[in-house]
């Protein structure tokens, strides 16, 4: 069983393989060989991301959960292509039109992603069709309450974002507005600002040097 590394290894997080089982390529991502605190972590985590996973089942540009060989490690069917992050052809309207549809049936079975601002969550496979990744911090409402409006706001702004960052032209007036709330409560959002400060505050330390 080959295995490739898809991400970079941290201490305090899981270890993500590329892997080929009976000639299918899967995604295996483990706490297996992490320190005791983060593997407990990790346990609980891995159990969130496989629920998740289990209410999007079937749907469209979701991985399909794979056999697991443990409760540490979470394995999913491998999408292809690339990320939004490390693609080198700007994706066109469709994409986005169909990840926008694609954001709205995981709003419909209750799940908001809540990390949709980050573009390695956002895959383009082979054919140039979008899929997610990267469920282990979502949250799962499955009631009409006015907190998930809140939540699935949060998802829309990050789309946006993204959307801007690489296609700007292509934005509606609803993904306009988002947009602009998502700038504007990120001024103000406490620990943006604070992490902001210290990457400037590296930034000159370095130059100093």
């Amino acid at each position: 069983m080959a295995h490739q590394d898809l991400k970079k290894y941290r201490r305090y997080g899981p270890r993500v393989h590329l892997i080929t089982r009976d000639g299918c390529a899967l995604v295996e991502k483990s706490y297996s060989e992490a320190m005791l605190p983060v593997r407990i972590m990790g346990l609980l985590l891995i159990a969130w991301e496989r629920f998740i996973y289990s209410r999007l089942a079937g749907l469209p540009g979701i991985p399909d959960l794979m056999p697991c060989p443990d409760r540490l490690t979470l394995v999913t069917r491998f999408m292809g292509g690339t990320n939004l992050k490390e693609v080198r052809q700007i994706p066109g309207a469709p994409y986005f039109d169909s990840l926008r549809q694609l954001i709205s049936a995981m709003h419909h079975r209750g799940v908001m992603h809540l990390d949709l601002r980050n573009r390695r969550n956002y895959g383009v496979d082979e054919q140039g069709r979008p899929y997610l990744v990267d469920f282990a911090t979502c949250l799962y409402v499955p009631w009409s309450v006015p907190p998930r409006k809140v939540l699935e706001a949060i998802d829309w702004m990050g789309f946006a974002k993204v959307k801007h960052k690489l296609q700007p032209r292509l934005l509606d007036e609803q993904e306009e507005r988002m947009l602009f709330l998502g700038a504007r409560l990120s001024r103000w959002w406490l620990p943006t600002r604070t992490l902001r400060l210290i990457r400037n505050m590296v930034k000159k330390m370095r130059g100093s040097l």
